[in-house]
């Protein structure tokens, strides 16, 4: 799959902080929430210490590599610096040593699809709802594995099937709307996400991902309206003009390239949670 520049895509701003692209697993927690915090003595208040850095974290895997521990601080801090590739591959080997769940799986999906490794994504999605098969955010991870690949059909029975089990998971709502669009079902992307224009109490993400949708379909003084909820005119005015010069670059981007846009990579992001 490209890598797309953000900067070189119209609306940028839009890809990058707007479209619920990204995805939010609930429950996909770092594999564990080890604290680089030293044990206060008896009496005395606790002593921090900054995490590690990452040639100390290498070290201390290539030292003890056996060791699950310094396996998940390296996973743990390469995710935070954005080295997906490095933090899936300690993932695996702290999977191969203390055991596989269902979040340890997502969770490795997710660092697979913003390392660009799309099948291997789908492969971590599939095992996660093997071992869980009502596992909502593995569903939404094999949807968005899908999508990316251009499934549109097995990606809709995949959020069909998590928001059967998370109905009210606005991000996998989202995520299934935007992947009507490109399917050019933009009847059916406003439906799955009508309630955001009813309630002002939905997510302002869902909000601007049902603006993307009226603007492909040409309704901008709906757009404006929907955008106000959450800004001044002028602003609203402005988001929902890239919001249609966006949609209208989707409409004529050949499917590999609109499908990338909106759901990179870099973008795709994993909630903290309690699982480990």
């Amino acid at each position: 799959m490209p890598h797309l520049s953000l900067h070189r895509r119209p609306a940028a701003r839009i890809v990058a902080s707007v479209l619920l692209a990204a995805l939010l697993l609930g429950g996909c927690a770092r594999l564990q929430n080890f604290s680089f915090r030293r044990a206060p003595a008896s009496g005395t208040a606790a002593v921090s210490t900054a995490p590690p850095d990452m040639a100390t974290l290498r070290s201390a895997v290539a030292a003890t590599p056996n060791n699950a521990i310094a396996q998940a601080r390296l996973a743990d801090a390469a995710e935070t610096a954005g080295l997906h590739a490095e933090a899936a591959a300690a993932l695996v080997r702290v999977v191969a040593l203390d055991g596989t769940t269902p979040e340890r799986m997502v969770r490795l999906g997710g660092l697979r699809l913003r390392a660009g490794e799309r099948a291997a994504a789908e492969e971590a999605f599939v095992s996660a709802r093997a071992q869980s098969p009502r596992h909502a955010p593995a569903l939404a991870g094999l949807a968005l594995a899908y999508d990316l690949g251009g499934d549109r059909a097995r990606a809709q029975d995949a959020y069909r099937q998590a928001l059967a089990i998370a109905p009210g998971d606005w991000t996998i709502r989202g995520n299934q709307a935007l992947s009507l669009l490109l399917a050019g079902r933009s009847r059916d992307a406003e439906r799955a996400l009508a309630a955001a224009e009813r309630d002002a109490a939905t997510p302002r993400r869902a909000r601007h991902n049902l603006a993307l949708v009226l603007a492909a379909r040409g309704e901008h003084a709906r757009v404006v309206r929907l955008l106000r909820l959450d800004m001044g005119p002028g602003e609203a005015e402005a988001l929902a003009l890239e919001f249609r010069g966006f949609a209208d670059w989707l409409a004529a981007a050949p499917p590999g390239d609109a499908g990338a846009a909106l759901f990179q990579p870099a973008t795709v992001a994993v909630a903290a949670g309690g699982g480990r």
